[in-house]
């Protein structure tokens, strides 16, 4: 069965092999709002610009010009500050690799493990039209969750890429962080009224009672101490150029480790405070817990430990007998992956992958099994990862919201 990536183009050289780019939807204006990263497409580690994920979790920011922006820094600092494009770009720059991958990532296959029915394809296309904002409409009762999920898919919000720009702490430095400070809270230009369709679609639930905050900016209240970490930046580069608006131009935050949804993009504040302000988008929504009720609800914060298969999928069977190469990345909210295992037996029987060396401690990596077969059957497959922190794929239970999905989904194929 011909895969996707290997239908239409020449590109440098290389005969019917496609240039990988996102599959958007788009608002009624028709700005890219959300869009999925063809992940089963990629070849390396970084995911081209083109090919980037994208979420707009409120009304996108107008586009600014590097030479009309400033942002400051406020709360309890000794000394506020207000910086230009050009004085950010005077501090000492640095680079992190980093996977970014959304909250949401793959929480139909949470739905598909608890409910059962047929398995989430990575390979499904969402409509063109219609995203976060147009599924519920004006009439909130009307939306419709199974609508909802046949429009939007939750695969393939993960990207892999090389960001530059400043550290975060030597931003606080310059300022001079008050002793009494905890958290740091970062505001985007981007505003709107929160729509409710993400939070139907991650529940898979319309009659939940959903706060309406009115219009609000998208804010994060970090900790201070990720917020110090050495590799949470702020960038105005994505894999070596300038950032682009879809992405959070002029400048965005970093936050290696820690679901999409911590890196504020179009940043207009940093304000310092002595508690965790209650953000609409870490009390309400991107949330880890039992229930709507639950009274122990938390942010989502690092993320688990997965591995994904990208060669082959159920979409390739049957395949023949002899030798395949079973690939995929694999990734962690903690740090480096050490370890890969596969099995072609669901799961009886392990053996170690090939993990490709890396000196990038957030940036996913790339493994591979040789897996020579000769008897015809039917073959469940799977992988599962190992960090540096030793935990072991997966570590994120089930929750209502269904985020930070790191289970393992098996690969069924048919061996002729």
């Amino acid at each position: 069965m011909a895969r996707p990536e290997m239908e239409g183009e020449w590109i440098e050289g290389w005969p019917d092999r496609k240039k990988a780019r996102i599959m958007p939807s788009k608002d009624d204006q028709g700005r890219t709002i959300f869009a999925r990263a063809p992940v089963l497409e990629l070849g390396g580690l970084t995911t081209p610009t083109d090919a980037s994920y994208i979420i707009a979790q409120l009304n996108m920011a107008d586009p600014i010009h590097p030479d009309d922006y400033d942002f400051k820094v406020t709360g309890l600092v000794e000394k506020p500050l207000v910086f230009n494009f050009e004085e950010i770009q005077q501090l000492p720059s640095y680079t992190v690799r980093t996977t970014m991958e959304c909250a949401g990532d793959d929480g139909e296959y949470f739905r598909w493990q608890k409910e059962g029915g047929p398995k989430p394809s990575r390979l499904k296309v969402q409509e063109e039209q219609g995203g976060w904002n147009q599924m519920a409409g004006e009439d909130e009762d009307g939306a419709n969750i199974d609508e909802i999920f046949d429009a939007i898919p939750t695969t393939c919000l993960v990207s892999g890429g090389e960001w530059t720009g400043v550290r975060l702490r030597d931003v606080l430095e310059l300022a001079g962080v008050k002793p009494e400070a905890t958290h740091v809270h970062l505001v985007g230009y981007d505003e709107g009224r929160p729509d409710p369709t993400p939070i139907y679609l991650s529940t898979g639930r319309t009659d939940i009672e959903i706060e309406d905050p009115g219009v609000i900016n998208y804010d994060k209240a970090l900790d201070l101490t990720k917020a110090t970490d050495p590799d949470t930046i702020l960038a105005w580069a994505q894999n070596g150029e300038y950032l682009r608006h879809v992405h959070g131009a002029p400048l965005r935050v970093i936050v290696p480790g820690w679901s999409g949804n911590w890196s504020v993009k179009w940043l207009k504040e940093i304000e310092l405070l002595d508690y965790e302000k209650p953000c609409y988008y870490q009390t309400q929504y991107f949330v880890l817990g039992e229930g709507p009720d639950d009274p122990n609800k938390v942010p989502c914060k690092e993320l688990g430990v997965k591995s994904i298969i990208t060669n082959p999928i159920d979409e390739d069977s049957p395949l023949e007998a002899g030798t395949h190469r079973i690939c995929g990345y694999a990734w962690s909210g903690l740090g480096a992956i050490t370890r890969v295992e596969v099995s072609t037996d669901d799961g009886e029987s392990w053996e170690d992958a090939h993990v490709e060396p890396s000196n990038d401690r957030w940036l996913w990596r790339r493994w591979s099994f040789k897996w020579d077969v000769s008897v015809t059957g039917k073959y469940v497959i799977k992988a599962r990862a190992t960090d540096e922190e030793g935990r072991t794929q997966p570590q994120t239970p089930w929750n209502f919201q269904m985020k930070h999905f790191d289970g393992i989904v098996p690969v069924d194929v048919e061996v002729v």
